[in-house]
């Protein structure tokens, strides 16, 4: 984990493999549904601790939704994924996220935007704990 600033962390983009790879299945179609899975568990599980996630592997419903004669392109969603990173507090790197071309653009924008970087939900849960504590230290003074 990499830490930036006192400030409590609410809104992560989660990042990992979603292109298949070989690493989960012999299947790329079965592969990039468990990358799918992974990655939108994860979500589920910040959204369900209090945690305002972003998840880019729910991309794919945006090309599920378009009519005749529009389109949705890769650099499209990737400007508008980066977009979102650069409004998140962190980032959450799933397992195998090295394994992942995108994930590692994320991360290096990650790093040069200086926000704290996760590889567990646990270890923001730790971060945040320590912060309230800081704080509330700095209130009693």
């Amino acid at each position: 984990m990499k830490m930036s600033s006192d400030k409590e962390i609410k809104f992560i983009y989660v990042a990992g493999p979603i292109t298949p790879r070989g690493i989960k299945s012999a299947n790329p179609a079965i592969e990039y549904l468990f990358n799918v899975r992974d990655l939108t568990r994860a979500g589920l599980e910040l959204l369900k601790r209090g945690f305002r996630p972003f998840c880019p592997a729910l991309d794919f419903l945006y090309f599920l939704l378009l009519r005749e004669h529009e389109h949705v392109t890769e650099p499209m969603i990737k400007h508008f994924s980066k977009d979102w990173l650069r409004k998140c507090d962190a980032l959450l790197l799933t397992p195998n996220w090295e394994n992942s071309s995108g994930t590692l653009e994320e991360k290096k924008l990650a790093e040069k935007l200086n926000l704290p970087i996760f590889f567990s939900i646990k270890e923001i849960e730790e971060y945040n704990a320590r912060i309230k504590e800081k704080n509330n230290d700095a209130q009693r003074l």
